[in-house]
């Protein structure tokens, strides 16, 4: 028989030079960045309405720019993978992983969004509201404006199914830059700057927290949750609201660590964990709804070691009244900042709108491909894609359900879990749906088989996504 390799004495690879990967880094970007330049990427028939900006992109001739953008993909998910820490020490490249994260992210900052249009949506949305409209009622380019002939048409004319608060950010970036029509949708990557510095102040300290006797944690919580392409690609160039949301939710967390950790009175301690949590856990749920599952966080982390030595029964009934308490204070907060804010729930029209979008979401393939077999049997597919929806919804529950029990001692896995669920299981499978679940399973124990499959789906989705959009949604013109 043949001893097990230990993995302490596994050939290491010479580790990346810092100022290596974030040259790798940069370039990577700086593709990405050019090719997303080209006109035919922005659904305004005048293309990018910057004339720098346009001139650099048809420098590029066609495919060439396409290729640039799935070339950089790929050399920035092998270098995050390569700069990763293994073998129980911290890679030297992660020695100064904000400023590594600052180089690869300088060329996305000023050019175009990046595989996606919902920015031009949360601008156009923006204007609206600010102009006394609602995207709600009325729908996206239904009041004309600067942003209007840039909406994709699959949008023109629904609502969006944003929170309120997400609402009045867009209002607010819309305002700061004057309404112009390109610089307005460029500084939608404020917000989601501020999301990726929030996620890169807490997660350490929690990491640290829930791994106390595991040296390299931050470290790995750092390359997970700060670094990963994903990120990269979609919450810095694609300036998607599911970063300020991500950052938000993951503050919560990291007060209910500082509340546990700190010394403080008992009140102030309470107000941390009873008070201001709950609340930021609300706001994130303002900003994305799905930011309601960091209760289960919130709820758990104060009770860690109660909820390890109870028997499940028993865990289940002490687990469930504490998040019952955070989910009230939480849900109380959503509520009335949707009520102060004057928008209400409008929103709610709209959720059976983001399975449209043509995903890879599994039971979104099913619906769509499924009711084309039915249709092509001369049957109406529309009672077969509502069973499939109403099916999706009970296994997504189902499964949300089964992570609560498995991973009732570990709260915070639940939440990753869990969110990785509701990405996958939802009406719609989007890329920038994922680095905030990345970020949550970056702060707990994976263990080989995990991190592999995890970072391989990872790679796998930010390359395959990249090919599907600049092949099926370029050429807009």
């Amino acid at each position: 028989m043949y001893a097990a390799a230990d993995p302490a004495l596994a050939p290491v690879r010479e580790p990346v030079p810092w100022g290596l990967a974030a040259a790798i880094g940069f370039v990577a970007s700086a593709l990405i960045a050019w090719g997303s330049a080209h006109p035919e990427f922005s659904f305004n028939p005048a293309g990018w309405l910057d004339p720098v900006v346009q001139a650099v992109g048809l420098s590029l001739p066609m495919p060439v720019n396409r290729v640039l953008i799935v070339v950089g993909c790929v050399i920035l998910s092998v270098l995050w993978w390569w700069v990763r820490p293994r073998h129980g020490t911290p890679h030297l490249a992660m020695s100064k992983p904000g400023w590594l994260l600052a180089v690869w992210s300088l060329p996305l900052l000023l050019c175009p969004p990046v595989l996606s249009g919902d920015a031009v949506l949360y601008a156009d949305s923006g204007w609206i509201e600010n102009h006394g409209g609602s995207v709600y009622a009325d729908g996206l380019g239904s009041a004309g404006g600067p942003f209007a002939p840039s909406v994709d048409e699959l949008w023109r004319g629904s609502g969006v199914a944003y929170p309120p608060l997400s609402l009045l950010v867009n209002q607010a970036v819309v305002a700061l830059t004057g309404n112009d029509d390109y610089w307005s949708i460029v500084a939608m990557r404020l917000p989601a700057i501020l999301g990726v510095i929030l996620i890169g102040i807490t997660v350490p300290r929690i990491a640290a927290h829930l791994q106390p006797t595991d040296p390299i944690a931050p470290e790995r919580a750092r390359w997970w949750g700060l670094l990963n392409p994903l990120l990269v690609v979609h919450f810095i160039g694609g300036a998607h609201n599911d970063a300020l949301m991500a950052g938000v939710s993951l503050l919560a967390v990291y007060t209910v660590v500082v509340a546990l950790e700190t010394p403080l009175d008992e009140t102030r301690a309470r107000v941390l964990m009873w008070g201001v949590a709950p609340v930021l856990v609300g706001v994130a749920m303002a900003l994305k709804q799905q930011g309601g599952l960091t209760v289960l966080a919130v709820a758990g982390i104060p009770m860690l070691f109660q909820l390890r030595k109870l028997p499940l029964g028993q865990r289940l009934w002490a687990y469930g009244v504490r998040t019952a308490g955070v989910t009230a204070i939480a849900v109380a907060t959503f509520v009335a900042l949707s009520l102060a804010t004057g928008k209400g729930f409008g929103w709610t029209a709209w959720l059976t709108l983001m399975g449209t979008a043509g995903t890879p979401a599994p039971f979104a393939l099913l619906g769509q491909y499924g009711g084309d077999v039915v249709a092509w049997l001369g049957a109406d597919p529309s009672g077969f894609r509502t069973a499939v929806g109403v099916a999706s919804n009970f296994v997504l529950l189902a499964v949300l359900a089964w992570i609560v029990i498995r991973f009732s001692d570990r709260p915070v896995s639940a939440v990753g879990w869990g969110s990785l669920s509701l990405a996958i299981l939802g009406q719609s499978m989007h890329p920038w749906y994922f680095p905030w679940s990345l970020a949550l399973l970056g702060l707990v124990p994976l263990d080989t088989r995990q991190r592999r499959w995890v970072a391989g789906f990872v790679l796998v989705f930010l390359v395959w996504n990249s090919i599907q959009t600049v092949v099926w949604h370029g050429d807009y013109n």
